[in-house]
């Protein structure tokens, strides 16, 4: 008979509650910047927050043990700051976005290179490369010298969207990763073809940017998370 550990009556190193405490202060600290943002503009001490709020995903992300999600979350939240700075660094924060994408890719591709891939992920294919013409058409005259990087980083983005929609997973990595387009797609308008909503002081534009882009990095964290856990259950089920 093996004799007990003096280990097994210990707790974990990371306990259980840690991650979703950190989900839930990412989302206060989002609704925090959205507030501020609407109430003192944007400022490079507002930088600091908005990232912040994406390093607490990716700490969600770390305690949840998903290393590539905290990569991906991590690189957002520096290109969070290189755009949210003043003036805004936007190919630095194209860059870093860009590079979050492809670990978004990678994470997909696994998924996908695991569990098969669904058929239906054609039709959002076809939608989305429609949508992706459409948006470089429109945006191209005022891209100027942006044109190469904002070409790029299209074609980086729709792979990533495309290849949720692939994936035998949670619904919410399709609407993050929808979400995620819209985003963007509002603020390379804002950038190439000069589109403001206002409403007296408040940015409205502004503020449907950060909200489709919080939710959906958050739908993409719960949904690696989510996925990653499903997993786990499938295999501990066929173990003998």
């Amino acid at each position: 008979m093996t004799e007990p550990s003096r280990y097994d009556n210990t707790e974990p190193l990371v306990p259980e509650w840690a991650a979703p405490v950190y989900l839930w202060v990412a989302g206060i600290t989002g609704f925090a910047y959205l507030l501020l943002a609407i109430i003192l503009g944007s400022t490079t001490g507002m930088a600091v927050v908005k990232a912040l709020s994406v390093v607490l995903l990716a700490s969600y992300a770390g305690f949840s043990k998903a290393p590539l999600l905290t990569l991906a979350l991590l690189l957002s939240a520096a290109g969070d700051y290189a755009l949210g700075i003043s003036p805004p660094a936007r190919e630095a924060g194209i860059g870093f976005f860009a590079g979050a994408h492809i670990v978004y890719i990678v994470i997909f591709a696994l998924m996908i290179l695991k569990s098969g891939f669904k058929r239906d992920g054609l039709v959002l294919a076809v939608a989305l490369g429609a949508f992706g013409m459409a948006m470089y058409g429109w945006l191209s005259p005022g891209m100027g010298a942006m044109r190469a990087p904002v070409s790029a980083y299209l074609v980086i983005i729709l792979t990533m969207a495309i290849l949720s929609g692939f994936v035998h997973g949670p619904r919410l990595l399709a609407v993050g990763a929808l979400l995620f387009v819209l985003s963007d797609s509002l603020i390379a308008a804002g950038w190439f073809r000069e589109l403001t909503v206002s409403w007296g002081r408040i940015d409205l534009v502004g503020a449907v940017i950060w909200i489709t882009y919080f939710v959906a990095q958050t739908c993409l964290a719960l949904g690696v998370v989510r996925h990653k856990r499903e997993e786990a259950a499938a295999t501990e089920s066929q173990t003998p």
